[in-house]
């Protein structure tokens, strides 16, 4: 069983993921409150975590989130800089 854990994502990876599940409509926006509660809330993401790990990673300190839900491995909470190019994703373990 593997737990779950913050890594670090090629940035050029996360951009082709991303298209992915944007094509396949499998991303969860900020603006959708209640999608995003639930998601983060059913899999305990650190959300706090996650943005202080992103702003000392991403030197501009602008970050933006998404999450991907039904790609199956690509699925996670996903911290970005595009002015950086630099990714960090929740990765979700076994369920």
């Amino acid at each position: 069983m593997s737990q779950a854990r913050i890594v670090e994502v090629d940035y050029s990876k996360f951009l082709r993921i991303l298209g992915e599940a944007k094509n396949s409509k499998q991303t969860i926006e900020k603006t959708d409150k209640e999608a995003w509660k639930t998601f983060v809330k059913k899999h305990d993401v650190p959300e706090g975590g996650m943005g202080s790990h992103a702003k000392a990673g991403a030197m501009s300190g602008k970050t933006e989130a998404v999450i991907i839900e039904g790609a199956g491995a690509s699925d996670g909470y996903y911290i970005y800089s595009s002015d950086d190019q630099f990714c960090l994703k929740y990765e979700l373990g076994d369920e």
